[in-house]
């Protein structure tokens, strides 16, 4: 079992006011804040990369009328997988950056990629004997994924008591993005009910609107990244630059005031420590020093091999929820063009109501109640279990009632949520110190979308008639939850209550 020695962190935090500040500071509106900030444009980015899952169907009725109204397997899984190919690069560029850099100019940046990529996306075509609609559209969600963001800011502006809750409401936005994709398309879908009844392209119209209307969120959350201040833990301990994190310090808990007159209050010691320190610079031979040592290359692993599996989960059976739906009947082949496509949103709508969305939402408590590792190791334990049930019963199941399988299935969606889905996006965030957070969380976080990539592509072929069926690509799942269970319990540590390392013993990452 994999654990962080506590005595390593533990200091007088009173050497640093800035950090005192922040970690002994109640919630407040600023907290609330920097969660709605970092939350919408999680929002945004979800909608953009689950709405594909609703807009195939309705692509395949436009565009492949001579392939029984469907996109071919190959074209279907490719352009599934494109946004999660562009996140493993994005995940790793933007992590570096964002320690090179800073977290607010990489924070700005990624949502400007999505909100351009999602208005490019919406407009693609198919051109007379040139490059197909799925081509132009594979490329914009390639490089949407490469906008798919981060939120270590989000964990640094908190302190430890609620760092995690903060962290998971943050993410939960993730779930809100989801079910509104399902909203938006049955309402926009209603809308153009009668003119589809009469022409079926009439959907074309549909599934742009749907595509573009990702724009309202991200354009949101836009404004307000590019307006906060930049993580005061980032500026005193990789910029080596006080009397700036007093400022950023300042202006995040005195909405209001000016920073002269704030530097007065809580924040005003800060000064008489200003370091003559050269300004940390990531480095290759610095990244080995660090994550060379083992016990830090345990924990990279944990994160990564976790975020990777859980993912495989999320994005295989999340961006192939509509391919489930028809393979269990829910939506029939041979219903007509509406309510083929009205039956699939409908289902998408109740995995993500009463699935989706209860397990984001109630892991905000958990995280801080059970600890996210306990939390994580239970959930995918349970999770091992659905799928045994689901692959091995899967047909006695179908016979008694397509309900009743929708029922275990929201339930497995459920603990995803509330639990590694979560945590492995929290962990990250708090065991690397801050000269390589971003980079930690990123290369974990790559590695999840590399497990999603892989399942994504991989689950829609595996979950074919002439493959393994969804039956049996439902018990390969079960097999990476286990395998989820071991990673957990010997490799990730728990984090729950830890100052963020670099707060407490600066003296071990100097010449990191």
């Amino acid at each position: 079992m994999s654990t962080i020695h506590r005595e390593e962190f533990k200091s007088d935090l009173s050497a640093s006011p800035v950090l005192q500040t922040l970690e002994q500071s109640n919630f407040n509106r600023n907290h609330l804040k920097a969660v709605v900030v970092s939350g919408v444009g999680f929002l945004a980015d979800m909608y953009d990369l689950f709405s594909i899952n609703i807009i195939l169907p309705m692509i395949g009725f436009v565009y492949f009328s001579g392939n029984k109204n469907t996109i071919p397997t190959d074209l279907n899984s490719l352009l599934t997988a494109a946004a999660t190919v562009g996140a493993i690069l994005g995940q790793l560029v933007f992590g570096f950056l964002s320690d090179r850099l800073g977290r607010k100019r990489m924070y700005g940046i990624e949502l400007l990629i999505v909100f351009v990529a999602t208005l490019g996306a919406c407009l693609a075509s198919n051109t007379g004997g040139g490059v197909s609609i799925i081509a132009v559209l594979g490329f914009w969600r390639v490089v949407q994924g490469v906008g798919i963001g981060a939120a270590t800011i989000s964990a640094e502006f908190s302190n430890r008591t609620r760092r995690g809750a903060m962290l998971a409401a943050v993410f939960s936005m993730q779930g809100v993005g989801i079910l509104l994709s399902s909203f938006i398309g049955i309402i926009f879908l209603q809308i153009f009910k009668g003119a589809i009844e009469q022409d079926v392209n009439a959907m074309d119209h549909v599934w742009r609107i749907i595509t573009v209307f990702g724009v309202v969120p991200a354009a949101f959350a836009l404004y307000y990244r590019l307006t906060i201040p930049e993580s005061p833990r980032y500026t005193l301990k990789v910029l080596k630059d006080s009397e700036t994190a007093e400022r950023d310090v300042a202006k995040f808990f005195h909405s209001g005031s000016k920073p002269s007159d704030a530097s007065n209050n809580a924040t005003a010691p800060v000064a008489r420590h200003a370091s003559a320190q050269p300004a940390f610079k990531p480095t290759w031979r610095k990244f080995r020093a660090y994550f060379g040592q083992s016990k830090n290359a345990k924990i990279l692993i944990g994160t990564s091999l976790s975020w990777f599996l859980i993912d495989i989960a999320v994005y295989g059976l999340g961006l192939n929820n509509s391919l489930i739906i028809q393979a269990i009947g829910f939506a029939p082949s041979n219903a007509e063009p509406f309510q083929k496509v009205w039956l699939i949103l409908l289902g998408n709508l109740i995995v993500s109501l009463l699935g989706n969305v209860p397990g984001y939402f109630i892991a905000i408590p958990l995280v801080e109640i059970v600890g996210r590792r306990r939390l994580q190791l239970v959930s995918f334990a349970v999770l091992t279990v659905i799928y045994i049930v689901l692959a091995v019963a899967y047909n006695q199941i179908l016979q008694t009632s397509v309900a009743l399988f929708m029922v275990i299935y929201t339930l497995g969606q459920f603990f995803i949520q509330c639990g590694p889905n979560s945590t492995t996006f929290i962990i990250p965030v708090e065991v690397f110190p801050t000269q390589w957070r971003s980079t930690g969380h990123g290369i974990s976080a790559a590695a999840g979308k590399l497990g999603a990539a892989i399942a994504s592509y991989g689950f829609g072929r595996l979950a074919q008639p002439s493959s393994l069926g969804v039956e049996g690509t439902l018990g390969i799942l079960a097999g990476v939850m286990f395998c989820g269970t071991l990673v957990t319990y010997f490799l990730v540590p728990e984090t729950k209550g830890l100052v963020l390392p670099e707060d407490v013993g600066d003296e071990h990452n100097e010449d990191i």
